[in-house]
């Protein structure tokens, strides 16, 4: 797994890019003829993004977004770790319209994608909306996610698969397939999804994949948790919606397509934290993504999305409730946003616990401070784990760690460190 800078060419196109790659058919860029938004690059010329942070101005009927920065006057990317157990990457931008203007003067986002060896990363979207002038006006919806698939010059229905070109789905396995094209619903293109499909108001989790041919599938899954994913409840709006306790969706004419430098697009659902107009998200506010690319089945998608939203019990060292004391380990609880479950090393030359899932754990992610060897030993229930079962990496006294392994039922877990 690596992170690296370089020129990347797509459409006919050369521009810097930040790329991290890993042992995938998939790849994560950052390209600066495509603005340094954040896609997943799925090969042979297709890539999707998951989106960014999107405002509209009723007074100038303008989309206020880091699209519109073509001269790069605010949108950059740059690496902040790269190892063999993960890479993270930050993109900042600014909202801004065609004329280089900001929304209410200051409105912009940092997004930071951390990736592990399976080609999953967590977006972790932060959103500033301005407070610094009253330019654009009140905000009509903030919008936080979109699937859009672009390709660099190749006809969408080439690459999609046009019987079941896009889903969506619950954590229970509730799925809405859609084939490709599908109707226009309005004579704009779009709809709320809920005007259709009134049961997603009681989805918990919202799982979207699209269908490629010969590629991987891009997906991008959140929780309807405020604490990870805040947002408005859906409410009436000129065009209609059920006012259900869940964040407003829009689902697109699936068939509708642009043309982008060279390339050609298709906007398939979005997802508008608040769509109540004149309403603004505090400022800083954070949501987190689980997004990625997947050769495996839809069941897989509803798995990996309850092992990130449901960690297992830690039992062993104490949590770290009243601060620190003469304890060798305490365990500091389970990052959302980086997927790691938390221990700091006090002192002593191993970490020990039990881990207790409620759900099955993909692939856990494990992080100790205070670590003060060069290597690491692993073993679950008693048994060392083989090098190729984990993948390890150290950065002054922190060690991570990434499991290659499924952990279904309870398991001792030894991590012990060598060559001190």
């Amino acid at each position: 797994m690596r992170a690296y800078e370089t020129e990347l060419t797509f459409g006919g196109e050369k521009g810097h890019a930040v790329v991290v790659e890993f042992e995938k058919p998939w790849r994560l860029v950052s390209w600066s003829k495509y603005q340094y938004i954040v896609n997943w690059d799925l090969g042979e010329g297709v890539w999707f993004t998951p989106e960014w942070l999107e405002t509209h101005s009723p007074d100038d009927g303008f989309c206020y977004e880091p699209l519109m920065d073509k001269e790069l006057r605010y949108s950059r990317v740059r690496i902040l770790e790269a190892g063999p157990v993960r890479a993270k990457i930050h993109w900042h931008y600014a909202l801004c319209n065609p004329r280089y203007e900001i929304f209410n003067g200051n409105s912009t986002a940092d997004e930071y994608y951390t990736v592990y060896p399976d080609g999953i990363a967590v977006r972790k979207l932060v959103g500033w909306p301005g407070n610094e002038s009253e330019f654009g006006g009140n905000s009509h919806f903030w919008e936080v996610m979109e699937f859009i698939l672009k390709t660099g010059g190749i006809p969408i229905e080439d690459v999609i698969n046009k019987k079941e070109c896009f889903s969506f789905q619950s954590e229970k396995g509730e799925k809405l397939s859609f084939p490709w094209p599908i109707p226009k619903p309005f004579a704009w293109g779009q709809e709320p999804l809920c005007n259709s499909y009134p049961q997603v108001k009681d989805w918990k989790f919202y799982i979207g994949r699209i269908y490629l041919k010969d590629r991987p599938d891009p997906f991008c899954m959140f929780v309807k948790d405020k604490r990870i994913f805040p947002y408005k409840p859906c409410s009436s709006t000129s065009y209609g919606s059920c006012n259900g306790d869940h964040p407003p969706l829009t689902l697109w004419d699936i068939g509708r397509r642009s043309t982008w430098e060279g390339g050609t697009s298709a906007s398939f659902l979005s997802c508008q934290a608040i769509r109540h107009p004149g309403e603004k998200p505090p400022r800083p506010c954070v949501w987190l993504f689980l997004t990625g690319a997947t050769e495996q089945d839809d069941a897989y998608l509803i798995d990996l999305g309850q092992s990130w939203y449901n960690p297992a019990y830690i039992i062993g060292p104490p949590p770290v409730t009243a601060g620190y004391g003469d304890e060798p380990v305490y365990y500091e609880g389970y990052s959302f946003s980086e997927r790691a479950y938390q221990f700091i090393k006090m002192k002593g030359e191993k970490v020990n616990f039990l881990m207790m899932p409620s759900m099955d754990v993909i692939n856990p992610v494990i992080r100790v401070s205070g670590w003060k060897a060069p290597s690491v030993s692993v073993s679950f229930d008693g048994y060392p784990l083989d090098t190729k079962d984990f993948q390890a990496q150290l950065k002054g006294d922190e060690l991570l760690l990434w499991i290659n392994k499924r952990v279904s039922k309870n398991t001792k877990v030894e991590i012990v460190e060598k060559g001190r």
